[in-house]
């Protein structure tokens, strides 16, 4: 089923399943709650019950990843270095390491939706050594940040659209 036919069907139900559709999508790598807002809103949705849901979705994608990046910590150790040199060749990866370096986890998180996206700000910073604590609260203030943004923007622009 493609996404706009889903979000379709969604716009005619009740505000719990269009809570849970925006949800889905903010989930998703790389689409996350700056592009679910948006996409709801656009639909019809309520504001605030698309942003709420683009950060529930987005927010509990990004902890799993989290929460699993131990055994991904393990696993970036156990390589070998011929492994490691194909994976400094990912263009993502570079970026992030270079944000964190310079940014630390505040920086990765912040900045990291518009270049690299969320879920994989939060596995380079927990790669690079952060403490996980810092990763959550950060990714936490970062998936609120964006979402309101991208709310408020939205909001902006229709109005200006509608005046």
């Amino acid at each position: 089923m493609e996404l706009e036919s889903f979000l379709e069907q969604l716009q005619d139900s009740n505000p719990f399943f269009q809570f849970f559709g925006v949800m889905l999508v903010a989930m998703i790598p790389f689409l996350e709650g700056y592009f679910a807002v948006p996409l709801g809103i656009a639909v019809g949705f309520s504001p605030l019950l698309t942003i709420s849901a683009a950060i529930v979705g987005n927010w509990l994608s990004v902890m799993a990843v989290i929460l699993a990046s131990d055994r991904f910590r393990q696993w970036m150790q156990g390589r070998g270095k011929s492994q490691k040199a194909q994976e400094k060749e990912n263009k993502r990866w570079q970026k992030g390491q270079k944000m964190f370096h310079k940014y630390g986890v505040p920086g990765v998180s912040l900045l990291g939706p518009l270049l690299i996206g969320d879920h994989l700000a939060a596995l380079i910073c927990i790669a690079s050594g952060a403490p996980k604590r810092s990763v959550v609260l950060w990714q936490t203030i970062a998936i609120v940040v964006w979402a309101v943004g991208t709310g408020i923007l939205v909001l902006l622009g229709l109005s200006a659209i509608n005046a």
